[in-house]
């Protein structure tokens, strides 16, 4: 099994059917100290275009559409878009375009976009076409972006380990690797001809309750309800029981691990 094989998704493409509104409540937003981060490295010029690939909600899509004259955003779940778009509204973004579809099947113009992300369902896409494509479609000298945040079930409290055994006991569906967890895309950017790749990581801390750890397991592929089907009942009333055993406040506390590569297409 060579490397791209390796990194092929596993999951139903519908796993994440009925997730957006979880999705967007409940994940923990990319932190600042990583945006500013991020837009330091990829330095965008007065008037750049932003491309977001499987964008989920916006989750990406919102904190960088800041600094950019023009935002596409494009992902295969319709009800995903369709959160981000109302969101957007709220909001009061006017430079985004959304789009539903196949991130391997989107057609743009050469050479015309100033950063590329990738967020935490890069494992769900066709890695070496995506990446392939992104170099074609990125202007010289500009970016693509690989960026992730821990899965809870990879969490080392004691209310991780106990979330994760359940889970376990309730799911079939095994754990896919993080992002921020993986040490090696930068070979893979690099085997894709993109230069002066750089790897950044962080950690931050959070609070979160019983209600928000159950709304982040429904955002997953993992322990979606689409996924769960008929043990959603069980499954939430166990989870819920277990953790108030740990803490009779329902209230938890945890370090999250986060980070991103860049990879810059080459001049000639």
């Amino acid at each position: 099994m060579n490397f791209l094989e390796y990194l092929k998704p596993n999951y139903p493409m519908d796993a994440f059917e009925g997730t957006a509104e979880y999705y967007s409540r409940y994940r923990v937003p990319y932190p600042q100290i990583l945006i500013d981060n991020l837009i330091e490295n990829v330095k965008p010029g007065q008037s750049g275009v932003l491309l977001d690939l499987a964008c989920g909600p916006g989750r990406l899509t919102f904190p960088l559409a800041r600094y950019y004259t023009k935002v596409i955003a494009i992902d295969s779940d319709a009800g995903m878009i369709g959160v981000g778009k109302d969101e957007a509204r709220k909001l009061g973004f006017k430079n985004i375009e959304w789009f539903v579809g196949r991130a391997e099947e989107l057609d743009l113009e050469p050479d015309s976009v100033d950063l590329i992300t990738m967020g935490d369902a890069f494992h769900r896409l066709d890695q070496s076409l995506v990446l392939d494509l992104a170099n074609k479609w990125l202007k010289p000298g500009a970016y693509a972006a690989i960026i992730g945040m821990y899965a809870i079930w990879r969490g080392s409290e004691n209310w991780h380990k106990l979330v994760s055994n359940t889970i376990d006991k309730w799911t079939s569906q095994p754990p896919v690797l993080s992002i921020t967890e993986f040490k090696d895309y930068a070979l893979l950017l690099e085997d894709k001809g993109f230069i002066d790749t750089l790897k950044e990581s962080f950690e931050i801390s959070n609070q979160c309750t019983v209600d928000s750890v159950i709304g982040y397991l429904y955002s997953t592929s993992r322990c979606s309800k689409k996924v769960l089907g008929n043990k959603v009942s069980d499954f939430e009333t166990e989870l819920r029981a277990e953790l108030m055993k740990l803490n009779l406040q329902g209230v938890f506390t945890e370090n999250i691990k986060c980070g991103y590569t860049i990879g810059k297409k080459a001049l000639s």
